[in-house]
């Protein structure tokens, strides 16, 4: 018998034919076939093949993506050279689309019949696949090819700065790239756009923020980023820009803002910065940028019937004070900057001292005849008697106090009968010590809400008119407007609230706490856009609380509802959005219902369980306490009214139970506390505040339970 060869004893057999007609394949097929067939790169092999490129686009897979790039730049070439030669008939050398399909993904096709999905998988639901960072991954990969001109459609030049970007990222965060490159101008297909008068730093601030979502504002760069996003249009840059020019507003930059915000198109702005000017005039005149001012500037401002200072003498100050400056070019409008300044409701004293000791007044016969007019004694210069002199300035700083439940509701409260609605609001001008009415606020016998004034508009939020045990906390929240002298409903608070705080900082309002949850949950209200947002926490639990603004920041300073529990101190960052705990000496241990109030840059804080003030200077983080109060006031408030702060409340006088509302005032420059007298009503709860108001419009006195 014939002997088989060794070589040949362990051939492997031949595979089975695909289909009809397919010829077996051979040894040198199988040979061919391993050569394009991808290698199995082990799970743990992290280092690059030689040969592969270090850097590769965020989209670029495993190894199969780099060799698939490879074989068709190596394809691309072979076809370059065969029809260079003419070799056309000849078969190429390099792989085909199949051979390239399947190093692709890493398989190669074996023939046989081709299996349809249908048959591959059946009764499966179908699968929904999200990649949660796709969209990061896609704005990153943008990002990066901006450093690659071939990978960027159009490349903006400003300030002879080129700057690589993309049409659609452009177009969508700003109005005007939408506009440039959808409508039918040059731009819309042009290479290299030239921005004229565009400031290359914030527009390069602007760019990366539409890649990134990310932006820096300072107050080295907010005005050239305000500016720029205004000139195209980058809404979102604007409206935070907006917001950090509010919040960074003081006496020492409000006039630069207010004419910032006016000449790039930011009402917000300015309405805030107008606000600030007629509510801190006196302390603004006193700052170099008033000096600054020009003369039509300044005549508006004091042309402003809104103006609030403590003396009218002010504003005669305040324009010598700006004439001084510059008295050569600016003495000639002494006589029409001096009308506007109510002149008739000042003393005779003080004017008759301006005739005698003021340079400017007397050199100037104009000026000199306008005082000597508008004194009330004697006759003027012609020896005819003086018309009439122009009634006083009509704003008044007033105490204003809504009321709600009185003492007889208590005993009602078990009837069937709901008790008959009182007058519940009014104001106390220190001026007079009287009490007037004003029109009663709509939702009578209520507690625990919470009263704030901002723009001389009083905002009440919250309360309940349930029990103590079932309380219906509501989410309703209401405007009284003294000039219009109605009470309108404002946007709903995003959370029901009771015995909550709020306070006014940078032209904005905060309610903090009074919601159910085991958190100090806090919302802000924006006058302007009418809508409230919530903000970040406080970090630390309190439900026995008060709140301040002062210096820029929110302050809020509690304790929880277990007696004797030491109070705790937190401090708000608007421009940050952040809250931190503040830790400082001599932190008063506990205090029952505490309220606070801010004078002069420092936090008077007094609770209703103790006589006992106690004040904090953020600046030095200290505490120290001041005279004692002569009473104790019990569901009142703590209102800083000119130099002097009013605090209200109740409180049981007496074995016979007598319960008095009274008010006690304090001199911060005396240290001294006095008696002011008796609240008009014998509210179980109220909440008071400050405003500047025409006190000559509510003439009527209010009927409260003392006759007053």
């Amino acid at each position: 018998m014939r002997r088989v060869p060794a070589q040949r004893r362990h051939r492997a057999p031949c595979a089975p034919a695909g289909r009809a007609g397919e010829r077996c394949e051979s040894g040198r097929d199988r040979a061919e076939r391993a050569q394009i067939t991808p290698k199995i790169i082990p799970r743990n092999a992290g280092q690059l093949r030689r040969g592969e490129e270090k850097t590769r686009p965020p989209w670029a897979g495993g190894w199969g993506s780099a060799a698939a790039a490879a074989a068709v730049r190596d394809s691309a070439l072979g076809r370059r050279e065969g029809s260079r030669r003419g070799e056309r008939d000849t078969p190429s050398p390099f792989p085909s689309r199949d051979t390239l399909a399947s190093r692709c993904s890493g398989t190669a096709r074996l023939p046989g019949p081709t299996a349809t999905p249908g048959t591959m998988v059946r009764n499966m639901d179908d699968f929904d696949f999200c990649l949660p960072s796709h969209a990061q991954g896609v704005l990153e990969g943008l990002q990066q090819f901006r450093s690659n001109p071939k990978l960027a459609d159009v490349t903006l030049v400003a300030g002879g700065r080129e700057f690589p970007c993309h049409r659609g990222v452009l177009a969508l965060c700003s109005h005007y790239f939408y506009a440039m490159f959808s409508g039918d101008f040059a731009e819309s297909i042009a290479a290299r756009v030239e921005l004229k008068e565009v400031d290359p730093g914030a527009l390069e601030m602007l760019l990366d923020f539409a890649y990134t979502g990310k932006v820096t504002i300072n107050q080295g760069n907010v005005e050239g980023l305000m500016r720029t996003s205004s000139q195209l249009h980058f809404p979102a840059i604007q409206k935070v820009c907006s917001r950090y020019l509010r919040q960074q507003m003081d006496a020492t930059n409000c006039l630069g803002i207010c004419e910032f915000g006016e000449s790039h198109g930011c009402p917000e702005v300015s309405s805030k910065a107008w606000s600030f000017l007629q509510e801190n005039f006196e302390a603004v005149s006193l700052q170099e940028e008033f000096l600054q001012l020009s003369k039509e500037r300044l005549a508006v401002y004091l042309s402003n019937d809104q103006l609030q200072v403590q003396e009218e003498r002010s504003l005669v100050e305040a324009v010598l004070r700006w004439v001084r400056h510059d008295p050569g070019s600016r003495a000639q409008f002494l006589p029409e900057l001096l009308e506007l300044t109510h002149l008739v409701s000042l003393p005779d004293q003080y004017l008759q001292h301006l005739l005698a000791t003021e340079p400017l007044v007397r050199d100037s016969d104009a000026s000199k005849a306008l005082v000597t007019q508008s004194c009330t004694t004697g006759q003027s210069g012609s020896g005819a008697l003086k018309s009439p002199p122009a009634p006083p300035q009509k704003l008044e700083e007033v105490l204003v106090v809504v009321g709600g439940r009185v003492l007889e509701d208590e005993d009602e409260e078990r009837g069937l009968e709901m008790p008959a609605a009182t007058r519940n609001f009014a104001f106390y001008n220190p001026k007079s010590r009287r009490w007037m009415a004003l029109p009663d606020f709509p939702d009578y016998n209520k507690w625990g809400f919470s009263l704030v004034a901002l723009n001389n508009d009083v905002y009440v939020t919250g309360g309940s008119r349930g029990s103590q045990n079932d309380t219906w906390s509501t989410t309703q929240a209401w405007c009284f407007c003294p000039r219009d002298g109605l009470w309108n409903p404002i946007a709903s608070m995003l959370r029901a609230r009771t015995n909550h705080t709020s306070a006014v900082l940078n032209g904005e309002i905060y309610v903090i706490g009074g919601t159910t949850v085991d958190v100090v949950e806090v919302e802000r209200y924006d006058p302007y856009n009418k809508s409230w947002c919530a903000i970040s926490p406080a970090p630390k639990y309190v439900s026995n609380f008060a709140a301040a603004s002062c210096l820029g920041k929110l302050y809020l300073v509690g304790s929880c509802a277990v007696k004797y529990n030491a109070l705790t101190l937190q401090c708000y960052n608007p421009v940050q959005d952040l809250w931190s705990v503040i830790t400082s000496p001599f932190i008063p241990k506990y205090l029952s219902a505490p309220r606070c109030a801010t004078l002069r840059g420092l936090i008077y804080l007094i609770g209703d369980n103790t006589k006992k003030v106690h004040v904090y200077n953020p600046e030095a983080n200290i505490w120290q306490k001041v005279q004692l109060l002569h009473t104790l006031h019990e569901n009142g408030g703590m209102v800083a009214l000119g130099d002097r702060l009013f605090v209200t409340g109740g409180h049981w006088k007496g074995m016979d139970g007598d319960y008095r509302v009274e008010m006690e005032v304090y001199d911060c420059t005396k240290d001294h506390w006095t008696c002011e007298g008796s609240l008009p009503c014998l509210w179980l709860f109220h909440s008071s505040s400050s405003i500047f108001m025409d006190t000559s419009k509510w003439t009527e006195p209010f009927q409260g339970d003392h006759g007053w």
